[in-house]
């Protein structure tokens, strides 16, 4: 996975079901690494308020359980 990415497209998630109930509000996005390809992730370390923009750069957080790459802000 690319160390670092961009926001090409993202949602803020202000409700989930109960097993991201604990994380809610949280954001989910196309990335695009610096190839020009294009994958979806979580980008944990959202807060109300916070300013969220496409082409956003975000850094590589750590792989989740089932080995997907996690971002953060």
């Amino acid at each position: 996975m690319a160390n670092k990415a961009k926001i090409y497209t993202y949602s803020v998630i202000n409700s989930a079901s109960a097993d991201f109930v604990d994380k809610v509000p949280y954001v989910v996005a196309i990335l695009e690494d610096s190839e020009g390809q294009k994958f979806a992730s979580f980008v944990e370390g959202y807060q109300v308020g916070m300013d969220v923009a496409i082409g956003m750069e975000v850094e590589f957080s750590k792989d989740d359980p089932t080995g997907k790459a996690i971002y953060k802000f």
